[in-house]
């Protein structure tokens, strides 16, 4: 059984009574004060899990777009090359012909 489950368990039909009563077992304040604890710490591991999900998802998206980035920028600056290398030689071309 799970701590989260055991969390669940504690409830009873006490809960009603006040937690001050002098009549109060000491079974009952242990009961209550584990609750608090399970729902403290469920709540803290609720937390942490967003975080780190988030984290995660944050880093995968970085490494996708900075691939796809990449792959893009690649291709741009061949292109580029390749249309500043045809200019050159087109305008070497041209003067070669006007001297």
């Amino acid at each position: 059984m799970s701590w989260v489950q055991a969390a669940s368990l504690v409830q009873g039909p006490e809960e009603e009574r006040d937690v001050f009563d002098e009549e109060a077992d000491e079974s009952l304040l242990v009961q209550r004060e584990w609750r608090s604890h399970m729902q403290r710490r469920v709540k803290e591991g609720y937390r942490d899990g967003i975080d780190a999900g988030k984290a995660v998802t944050l880093q995968q998206g970085f490494n996708q777009g900075y691939k796809e980035g990449a792959e893009v920028i690649i291709n741009y600056g061949q292109l580029r090359g390749t249309l500043s290398l045809h200019f050159q030689c087109h305008h070497l071309s041209g003067d070669l012909t006007h001297q």
